[in-house]
């Protein structure tokens, strides 16, 4: 019976005889180790394919609310008067008017939720909501078509008005809607609202890594500070 040998093992064992036994069995059984570069490269994927996945990062809400302390709403629960849950009607209302180009009916049906809800403990909850919807979908994008549309920035005013009224510390959205209202608004208008925004948002105590580290969070310091300039700019301040 004939053993068919390979070169490498060939040379191994001629090489073998002029080291001895001991050297022999080291030097066969390294080579029986080795690993080639397509062994490793399998392992490499298998092991990547058993390793456990990173947990998904949870997505961060896209606005967040201002809440007065020891507000009973914090959790939107419905009041327990109500016979529906108001903190879901603009959600409402948004879906019904999905797709419609005309932001003028939508405007409509919020602004009658919120006269039917103004003196509500709750009313300030559903200025919030009422404005980021309208500002962040319809009004903003159609702001940046034609900034000189006059209706378009009354109603920019007026959800701007319920965000100043509701006690608001998003900060990022009332920089924006000031800078939409420059010429617009009187001045002093103007410097009374970034000033007011801005000591609210910076006054709000830091609690959690969440209220530096997320976008929400990291974003009302920094336009925080850019109403302050804002302010001092419209007063003439150095």
């Amino acid at each position: 019976m004939k053993l068919k040998l390979g070169k490498s093992t060939t040379y191994s064992i001629l090489f073998c005889s002029l080291l001895g036994l001991s050297s022999c069995e080291k030097i066969l059984r390294d080579m029986a180790t080795k690993e080639t570069p397509g062994q490793v490269a399998q392992a490499d994927t298998a092991q990547t394919a058993t390793a456990p996945a990173e947990p998904a990062r949870p997505k961060e809400p896209e606005f967040e609310l201002t809440f007065p302390e020891n507000s009973p709403y914090k959790d939107l629960a419905a009041p327990k008067e109500a016979k529906t849950n108001p903190f879901t009607e603009v959600q409402r209302i948004a879906e019904q008017y999905e797709g419609n180009p005309n932001w003028a009916d939508k405007h409509a049906d919020l602004n009658g939720l919120l006269l039917q809800s103004k003196g509500k403990d709750y009313y300030p909850i559903l200025q919030q909501q009422a404005a980021n919807e309208m500002l962040r979908h319809e009004l903003f994008p159609h702001y940046y078509q034609d900034q000189n549309n006059v209706r378009m920035l009354n109603a920019i005013g007026l959800y701007t008005e319920h965000l100043l009224e509701a006690k608001t510390e998003d900060s990022e959205l009332v920089y924006k809607c000031l800078r939409a209202l420059q010429g617009h608004w009187p001045e002093d208008r103007l410097a009374a609202a970034a000033r007011v925004t801005a000591e609210r948002a910076l006054a709000r105590p830091i609690t959690s890594a969440a209220d530096t580290t997320t976008r929400n969070g990291s974003y009302r310091q920094i336009y925080a500070r850019e109403l302050k300039k804002m302010a001092k700019k419209l007063n003439g301040e150095s």
